[in-house]
């Protein structure tokens, strides 16, 4: 802008102030930026960055779209909006835009590799002695490969075990169990579970020389029949805190819960089937792993697919969508409490199928690694990845159909009753800010003018969004 331009500007506004251009905080001028008291920016479509060469700062003024004292009160916690005044066209704009990338935003953004290290850290926290106690993890390893040598020798019944599909489940098992076993002869805090001495120590140790020629042997009936003892006996609650309350009594309750209702079963409840019926059904179920068809059959996700679904329920009440969307109406309420159930039918599906595809690839992928000639660690690898394989299986099939349920539902109606709310209310506007500005940090593909709308609203509340 030349100095001609300028000098006419400030000489209208001279005029039009009455002499006070630039004097007084009430009155915008080029002199303060177009500021007025508390730095709240006139809310002017000119100088928001709209660019409109069709009118100029004074037309907009003429037309009331400036902001003045009762936009001042607004933003001082005025709790409605009247939407029906001109001068909040402007504003109304910028709050839809960031209602629109707030709520397309809200959907789940995880990736596949998000999806996939989630469910092996899954698997991770489903063996929590190994985080409880990382030594004792890392000092069983050498006694318990030495005991799986043969799974890498040529000719050996273990190695014919290990490489038939139907039974390479069988041995992962049983070298898991042994690991968990002999790594419980090492100290520990014994909150829970206290280290293995006197009798179960004996015990421990008979299993673990039975296992050994079991192995030799190849009796995968044996073999499973010695895993289910060694789980029995590790998982034994030993600790300081089960003596504690049984001492006391306090276990009562608990155990009344276990024999007498429907919760029993999944407290480790009702009759349990002896060690060889244990170790029969298990070996049933492993080799039914074997095909496709078996393991998606077999699959034990569905309770872990139940647990999700109900996280959806779960995580849209703490959302507050559901309470936001029965404030609005009950038939808005119960449109989202229909898509809740979609998603969480989805999980549940997703995880059950996903689950199932990864333990069967993970017994192919496991019998490959395990067999590796001369390798003692093989099968201990072999064995984890047929571990977690399921469960990384189960994650990125609960991905998936994620990804599935939200384009057939669409737009959540708890979202969009939460966005409309907070339109209505300065209180609400800067929540939605908040949020939007939050998504739009994180967004590397954020469009220009959900930017602007954030600056714009920014500016208009004195945050300053950077």
């Amino acid at each position: 802008m030349n100095n001609f331009a300028i000098n006419n500007i400030a000489n209208m506004e001279w005029k039009l102030y009455g002499g006070r251009s630039g004097m007084n905080m009430n009155c915008p001028s080029m002199y303060n930026g177009y500021m007025g008291v508390n730095n709240l920016s006139y809310y002017n479509p000119m100088f928001r960055g709209y660019n409109n060469i069709n009118q100029d700062i004074f037309t907009h003024a003429a037309d009331n779209t400036r902001v003045n004292n009762s936009v001042k009160s607004v933003s001082h916690g005025n709790s409605q909006v009247d939407w029906n005044n001109p001068q909040f066209r402007g504003l109304s704009e910028d709050l839809n835009e960031l209602g629109d990338y707030y709520i397309k935003n809200s959907a789940p953004s995880e990736s596949f590799m998000g999806a996939a290290v989630g469910g092996a850290a899954f698997g991770l926290v489903n063996n929590l002695r190994i985080l409880a106690h990382p030594i004792n993890a890392i000092k069983s390893l050498p006694e318990t490969a030495k005991m799986f040598t043969d799974i890498g020798k040529e000719g050996k019944a273990l190695r014919a075990l290990w490489q038939n599909p139907e039974t390479t489940r069988v041995v992962m098992e049983a070298y898991g169990q042994m690991h968990k076993l002999n790594a419980a002869k090492y100290w520990r805090t014994g909150l829970f579970k206290a280290k293995l001495k006197g009798e179960n120590l004996q015990k421990a140790n008979d299993i673990i020389n039975e296992m050994k020629t079991a192995l030799s042997a190849g009796n995968k009936q044996r073999i499973a029949e010695l895993s289910e003892e060694a789980r029995r006996l590790t998982n034994a609650k030993t600790g300081y805190i089960p003596r504690g309350l049984k001492a006391i009594h306090a276990d009562a309750p608990f155990k009344w819960l276990k024999e007498h209702t429907f919760l029993g079963k999944f407290v480790g409840g009702g009759t349990k089937p002896s060690v060889a019926e244990a170790a029969a059904k298990s070996v049933t179920d492993k080799a039914a792993a074997s095909t496709l068809s078996g393991s998606l059959k077999h699959s034990c996700g569905v309770g872990n697919g139940l647990l999700f679904a109900a996280f959806e329920f779960v995580t849209d009440m703490l959302d507050g969508k559901i309470q936001a969307a029965f404030d609005k109406d009950s038939s808005t309420g119960y449109k989202q409490l229909l898509q809740t159930a979609t998603k969480g039918i989805g999980s549940a599906v997703g995880w059950s199928v996903g689950e199932g595809i990864g333990v069967w690839a993970g017994g192919l992928a496991a019998a490959k690694i395990g067999a590796l000639t001369g390798s003692a660690v093989a099968p201990g690898v072999g064995t984890v990845i047929g571990a977690i394989a399921g469960l990384v299986g189960g994650s990125i099939g609960c991905w998936l159909t994620g990804k599935i349920t939200h384009k057939i539902i669409g737009q959540e109606a708890g979202t969009l009753a939460q966005v409309e709310k907070m339109k209505q209310s300065a209180e609400g506007q800067q929540q939605l800010l908040q949020l939007t500005l939050q998504q739009a940090q994180e967004d590397k593909k954020v469009n220009p003018r959900t930017v602007q709308a954030i600056q714009n609203i920014a500016n208009f509340y004195g945050a300053g969004a950077q």
